[in-house]
Parts: C-alpha cells; sequence; structure tokens
C-alpha cells in the first residue's frame, strides 16, 4: 500500500494519505530551536536541550501518538463548520476533504482543501533567529464571499520534561501566561528568566492562554470549545496548564487569498515584539525561507551523485545525509520515542554520528568531538552518557535561593563513572572519528589540539587517542581478545563481562587508523609501538574467534563460546563477521566464507538480521538479549545499524553486486510500496525491524534517530561510490554491481569541486584502470587542488 511518494525536484516526501498507519516524522530547525514534527502538525518543540528547555507539550506514548501539536483551525463563520489545517486534530472525512503533506529539509507543510476554501501552512525556523514560523496561506476557491475564522493553537510545556511529567505539585502553580498588545508570554515563576512567546503578524480578534478554557470540558483538541463556537474567552491566569491561541476574522471574495504569520519562540514579550517586528513583514518570511533552502543546497551540492540506481540516488542526495545531520545536532534523545527523558551526549553514539558528515557540517563535527574528547577521563575510557553542559561553570541566576523542591544537581565529579559501567566499545570510535574529520577538512594542527580530562588533567588530542588505545589493550585478556565490560556496542550482550569479538575486531581496526596518522605525522615510534599492538590483536583473532564457516561472537565469563556452530540457539552473529572484514583483519579467504554464511543465515528481504537462531531461553551468562522477545530488537531483529558494516566488507571483499543487494534490502526507499507492513516513515532508516521470528515481521520501529543513517550514508558514499579522503589525497575505490555501466558523482573537497564520470566497461565490479585529472593521468589518490577550482575527474574500471 502507497500513501505518499519522493519529490526528488524539491526534495520532498509528499503524504498524500494522512491516515497512515504511524506517525510520519520530520525535523525543523538547524541550530538551536528544534521542533520535532509530524504529517499532521502533532509533536513539540524545544530550545538546546529537549529535557531542560521544552517549549510545547507532548504526551509521549499517547493515542494518538502525535498530540499535541502546533495547529491552525478554520472555521466558516456562517456555517459553523470548522476543521484545521493539517488533517489533524479535527480529523474531517477523507471522503469530502482533501489533504497534503510535504515535508522538506527542515519545514514542513501542510495543505489543504475543504468546503471550497484552500489553506496551506508551512513550519519552519529560520536559520539565524530561534522563532518557529507559520506562513499560512488561506484561498477563497468557491464563487461566494466567505466570513472565517482562524485559530492557533499550541500547547506549552512546564520546561523541564522531568517537572511536566511528574511534579504537578510543584510545575501546576509555578507558571502563568498573559496576553497584551497581540504577544502570549509564557512564564514559569520559579525561573523568573524562561520565558516562551507567541504572536502573529496581526492584531488578535481574540485570545486564550489557558488550555482548558479552549478547550473546553470532556472535549480533546478534536473539538475544542472556543472554535466550535467562534468566539475565544481572552483567558489568561497564574497556574495552571497554558496554551497560546490568537484569532483572526477574515472575509475573502472569490479568488482572494489571505496571508497571515504566527511566531513561537524561546524569550520574553520582549524578544516576542522584536520577532514580531521583523516577521511581520512578508519580505523577511520569504526571506528566512529562502534562506534555509540556500543552507540546504549547499551542504547537499558537497556531495550529489547519479547512479542507475533511483533509490540510492533519492536518498543519499538528500534523506540519508538530513539523517545523519539530524543525529549530529540533535544528538539520539529528541524523537516521538526518545522525547527528551534523557540529554547530552552517548559516547559511541556520537562518535559515530560525527564520522558521516565532516564534509557538509565541520564546524559541529569539530565541536562534537572535543566534547566527546572532554567526556573521557585520564584513564582513556568515555563516559557511556554525560551532558557536555556539566564541564561548563553554570551562571548562578538567583545566588543564595534555591528551589523549594529538593533535586539534588550531580557536578562534573559525579558523573564520572566506574569500570562497572564502561562499555568496551566506547573509547574506541572516537579513533575513526578524528581521522576522519582531518581527512576531510586537512587540519592538521587538530591532532596538537589541547583538551581536558572528565577527570582532570588534559593532553592534546593525539594523546587522548592513546590513551584510547592502552585502555582497551589493557582491558585485553590472556588470550589478546578484548575484555567485554558491561557490554559493548550490544547492550543487551553482556557475556557476564567476558571477552568481546567485536571490540577485538574494533581494536585491531582502531590500532590500525591510528598508525596510519601516526605515519601521516611522522611520529615513527608509534607507528613501530601501535602497529606490534596492532600485529598481535590480529594473530589473537585469527587464532582464538575462527570457528569454521564464520567468526564467533565473544566468549562468556565462564568460558562458553557465543556465536559458535555448537551453540543451539544464537549460532552466527552479524556484528562481529563483519567487523572482521571491515578492520582488516580477517583473511581474503576467511572473509569471503564468514560473509558467505551472513548471507545464507542472516539475510532477509528487508535486511540482515543480528542473529540467528534467535533465543527463546534466558540465559543471564550471555546477557540481557536472552530475555528480549523473540525477532524484536537484540533477539534477532533486523537491527539497521549493523547492516552497512556488512554493506562496507563486501566492499571490502571486492563483490559490488552483493554489498548494492544489502543496501537494497535495507533502503526505505525500496518499502514505500508496502507500507502496511513496514508501517515507519520510507525516507527514514529505522533502528529496528521486526525479525522472521516475530509475528509482525517487516515492521520498522524507531525512526530518524539512530546511527544507521550515518553508517548507511558512510557505506554507499564512501565505499560502494568509493570516494574516500585521504590525509594528502582524494581516493576514488569504487565497489558496484557488474551491471552498472557508469556513475557520477560531483564532490567538494577542501575547498576545490571535482566532477568524477566512472565508467565501467568491462562490467567489473571493483579495480580502477585509470584516473584521468582535467585530462591528465593520475596514480593513486586525487591531490588537494587550490580552494574555488573545478576539475573534471574520468575514471575507468577494469
Amino acid at each position: 500500500m502507497k500513501y505518499g511518494y519522493f519529490d526528488d525536484e524539491h526534495h520532498e516526501y509528499v503524504i498524500e494519505r494522512p491516515d497512515v498507519p504511524v506517525s510520519w516524522t520530520n525535523y525543523i530547525g538547524v541550530k538551536d530551536l528544534c521542533t520535532v514534527l509530524s504529517h499532521n502538525a502533532g509533536g513539540y518543540s524545544f530550545f538546546k536541550s529537549a529535557e531542560h528547555h521544552r517549549i510545547t507539550r507532548f504526551r509521549q506514548n499517547g493515542v494518538p501518538l502525535d498530540r499535541p501539536g502546533h495547529y491552525v483551525y478554520l472555521r466558516d463563520d456562517e456555517s459553523g463548520e470548522y476543521w484545521s489545517v493539517s488533517w489533524q486534530p479535527v480529523g474531517k472525512d477523507l471522503k469530502g476533504a482533501k489533504y497534503e503533506c510535504r515535508h522538506g529539509l527542515s519545514y514542513s507543510r501542510f495543505s489543504s482543501e475543504v468546503s471550497g476554501i484552500g489553506a496551506d501552512q508551512t513550519i519552519f525556523i529560520p536559520v539565524e533567529d530561534d522563532v518557529e514560523l507559520w506562513d499560512v496561506k488561506i484561498r477563497n476557491l468557491s464563487g461566494s464571499k466567505r466570513k472565517l475564522s482562524v485559530f492557533s493553537y499550541v500547547e506549552f510545556s512546564f520546561h523541564h520534561t522531568e517537572i511536566d511529567n511528574q511534579n504537578l505539585q510543584m510545575s501546576l502553580y509555578a507558571s502563568g501566561s498573559s496576553c497584551r498588545d497581540g504577544i502570549i508570554e509564557y512564564d514559569f515563576f520559579y525561573e523568573p528568566w524562561t520565558y516562551h512567546y507567541f504572536t502573529s503578524n496581526f492584531t488578535p480578534d481574540g485570545y486564550d492562554c489557558v488550555r482548558d478554557r479552549f478547550i473546553g470540558p470532556y472535549r480533546t483538541e478534536t473539538n475544542p470549545i472556543v472554535v466550535e463556537q467562534g468566539a475565544c474567552f481572552n483567558s489568561s491566569e497564574f497556574g495552571g496548564n497554558h496554551c497560546g491561541v490568537v484569532q483572526k476574522r477574515i472575509t475573502l471574495s472569490p479568488g482572494e487569498e489571505a496571508r497571515l504569520i504566527f511566531m513561537l519562540g524561546p524569550g520574553s514579550r520582549h524578544a516576542g515584539e522584536e520577532v514580531r517586528k521583523k516577521y511581520s513583514d512578508l519580505r523577511e518570511v520569504d526571506r528566512a525561507f529562502a534562506e534555509l533552502a540556500e543552507y540546504w543546497r549547499h551542504k547537499q551540492s558537497v556531495l550529489q551523485c547519479s547512479t542507475p540506481n533511483k533509490g540510492l540516488n533519492t536518498m543519499i542526495n538528500t534523506w540519508t545525509l538530513f539523517q545523519a545531520e539530524t543525529c549530529v545536532v540533535w544528538s539520539r534523545f529528541a524523537s516521538f520515542i526518545e522525547v527528551g527523558g534523557r540529554t547530552g551526549l552517548g559516547y559511541r553514539d556520537t562518535s559515530q554520528d560525527v564520522m558521516a558528515v565532516p564534509h557538509t557540517n565541520p564546524g559541529k563535527v569539530r565541536e562534537r568531538i572535543l566534547e566527546l574528547l572532554h567526556g573521557q577521563v585520564s584513564k582513556g575510557y568515555g563516559l557511556h552518557l554525560f551532558d557536555p553542559e556539566v564541564f561548563t561553570p553554570q551562571e548562578q541566576k538567583l545566588p543564595g535561593v534555591k528551589l523549594p523542591t529538593v533535586v539534588p544537581t550531580p557536578g562534573a565529579s559525579e558523573i564520572i563513572h566506574g569500570m562497572e559501567d564502561v562499555c568496551s566499545d566506547d573509547a574506541l570510535w572516537i579513533i575513526s572519528s578524528i581521522c576522519e574529520f582531518v581527512k576531510e577538512t586537512g587540519d592538521r594542527s587538530f591532532f596538537d589540539l589541547t583538551v581536558p580530562f572528565a577527570d582532570g588533567g588534559e593532553a592534546t588530542v593525539y594523546e587522548h587517542m592513546k590513551r584510547s588505545l592502552d585502555f582497551t589493550t589493557e582491558q585485553t585478556a590472556e588470550n589478546g581478545i578484548a575484555l567485554g565490560l558491561r557490554a559493548d556496542w550490544n547492550d543487551c550482550l553482556n557475556l557476564g563481562g567476558g571477552q568481546s569479538a567485536m571490540v577485538a575486531f574494533m581494536h585491531y581496526w582502531a590500532l590500525m587508523e591510528f598508525v596510519e596518522a601516526a605515519e601521516y605525522l611522522g611520529r615513527g615510534k608509534d607507528v613501530e609501538i601501535y602497529g606490534a599492538i596492532a600485529r598481535r590483536v590480529q594473530s589473537a583473532c585469527e587464532r582464538e574467534l575462527w570457528d569454521g564457516e564464520w567468526y564467533i561472537r565473544g566468549i562468556t565469563k565462564k568460558g562458553i563460546k557465543i556465536g559458535t556452530h555448537k551453540n543451539d540457539e544464537g549460532k552466527i552473529f552479524l556484528e562481529s563477521n563483519s567487523w572482521a572484514v571491515l578492520s582488516g583483519a580477517a583473511s581474503k579467504e576467511r572473509g569471503v566464507k564468514c560473509m558467505d554464511a551472513v548471507h545464507k543465515y542472516l539475510a532477509s528481504p528487508y535486511g540482515i538480521h543480528l542473529c540467528w537462531p534467535t533465543y527463546s531461553h534466558p540465559n543471564d551468562d550471555i546477557g540481557y538479549l536472552t530475555r528480549v522477545y523473540r525477532g524484536v530488537k537484540e533477539n534477532g531483529a533486523i537491527f539497521s545499524h549493523p547492516n552497512p558494516w556488512a554493506m562496507i566488507a563486501e566492499c571490502k571483499l571486492g563483490r559490488g553486486t552483493l554489498a548494492m543487494k544489502l543496501y537494497d534490502d535495507l533502503l526505505p526507499y525500496n518499502q514505500n510500496d508496502m507500507i502496511e507492513r513496514r508501517e515507519a516513515e520510507p525516507y527514514s532508516y529505522c533502528q529496528f525491524i521486526m525479525g522472521k521470528d516475530h509475528t509482525a515481521y517487516g515492521r520498522a520501529r524507531h525512526p530518524w534517530l539512530t546511527g544507521s543513517g550515518g553508517w548507511n550514508y558512510i557505506a554507499a558514499t564512501k565505499w560502494i561510490l568509493g570516494i574516500r579522503p585521504e590525509y594528502d589525497g582524494l581516493l576514488i575505490d569504487p565497489c558496484i554491481p557488474s551491471t552498472w555501466k557508469e556513475f557520477k558523482v560531483t564532490r567538494r573537497w577542501r575547498g576545490a569541486t571535482f566532477v568524477i564520470s566512472v565508467r565501467n566497461p568491462d562490467g567489473v565490479e571493483k579495480g580502477v584502470r585509470s584516473i584521468l585529472l582535467d585530462g591528465k593521468e593520475v596514480c593513486g589518490a586525487i591531490p588537494p587542488q587550490m580552494e574555488g577550482s573545478t576539475h573534471e575527474v574520468a575514471v575507468t574500471l577494469g
């Protein structure tokens, strides 16, 4: 079943049927102000932190899922009929009304046509201003004059998510609202510096600040009493629940259009006055929207591809880049699933996310890497989850005054956990993050930048890298395999703290990345020392982890091997086998064997399962994974995040056709016409898809904020298309299906633009016969070129 389509010309996904099985979301905002918005204008806004500075409310796991929202209601003042510009919350019968939603890059546009009235509501946040704008256009498509009332609606949150959800004893009497000069101001009494505002470009004919007055008793957002009656109560109050409602009465002749602008943001009434003054000028609204479009055009232009695979083109050129950027800018804790209950950075999550976008967002990637390095302790491990703000001195805005409810505030020293909470993979990801950033930017000096440790002291970036590697080397068993500690990347596979095959392969991978960096920097002693460690780790992996057809997943603390053909359940795992090849530790022969086993036992039409057979009996020596339902998440679901590791592994083996098959199987684009099974957005990777041992096999869950977006972007651009920055040049080494005869990529790198045309006359999957730069043959990587220059690159495979 199909609910919408990809509009590549406008970089939008168009939802033609609003009654999709679940909410399909979008992310609005690119800097400090963010709105997570559904296809029916449901969702919530926050400023910088989804946990600590919420602006509008969201009822997590509610029915329906996406309420409340950012709504515009229309009412025919002569007939009394009313509806919303987005299909919900009013939910008019689709047989007599037409609705459409267009999710674009940091904006969404809702359109409706009801009873002869056409309307659009475009929601976006300007690049430079912290305000959410609703650009509303209303057209009279009928043959007679129409008298209408227009109402806005947002429900304000109690600022802190925890207070909003739990401590109503405090929050219900700690916020107030008022409307003056057409601006609604919402305050939080216990924090006199905290305000939100809602306003518009017109003088309201009425307003409401009190939610319960606007909605009415025993009603919901579907049928608010104010809209039904056609007049506001002009309510405001100290205490209670608050909203932003302004009403405007308009009269439209046939063919006439009205344009109204609504504005929501953080700040006092004074801030609202300044914003209102600026954006009451419709030219400023248009300019801000054009600047947002240019912001994304610039990012997209860094890498654009044209290949025989239309789905790859659409996703890489627009949607997967957008998803990868979203994870870097907003971290992982602001969605309809993670609704701000946690904040800050996951060490492993952010370390991986930044690998995908140093080319499109180098400033934010640099900032995130420095935050992560500050979240590393001097012993070398990273804090698994931390808020970077804890290391920043906080202004005491009310000296000597404390809130009446005692909530201990942890200091920097209190968030530093001990070895009992260390995840064994955390320390290693940052090595590649740093290397990828320098390869992209050419900022060699970054290695020598001094960064503090979380527990005191400081060191250069280069020394931080050594501490990470030294920590993992220290946390290695006598047989040379890394200890699993609390868990590795698979949080539910604890192995009782035994040994992790995945981390052993990651250890080799990180060591080799570091050795390459040390060679680049001319630090020969470190090349020798860490190269020797890498060789020992590789030898241990090949000796201890090979199982005959594939690599085991690990060894429990009691010495039991997991992921071996001898097990009844959990015979084979994806992570260890893909990492054996991705890391470069496995021989070509064993690499082919283990990936053949992955295809044989784990592959499906929707992607690769995490393990097989699934676990049906709890076994705490293995881990919490055995207590998860079969086919769900870690217990044999199609976990999206590690799927691209297998794609990269196939590219390293030179098997481009198989790499593309794995890419296509997981690709959301290819599931656009099977939404009755997938349910989730076809433009966003989800965390996991229910596995074959579950009754909902093929159902996708937890979209957007997953490492799947970044890793699939890396797999497609750097390994399938094969465009990889190195320290001294741009490497072009594709691994493609033999049926591809040609493809093109435009890539901007270190200020120069390369228009790359790849021909495949012999139908090979891997191997470069020649590279011509502006007609002259190049051996190896293309060296950096003059900033601002454009170059033609002709690549022939063979």
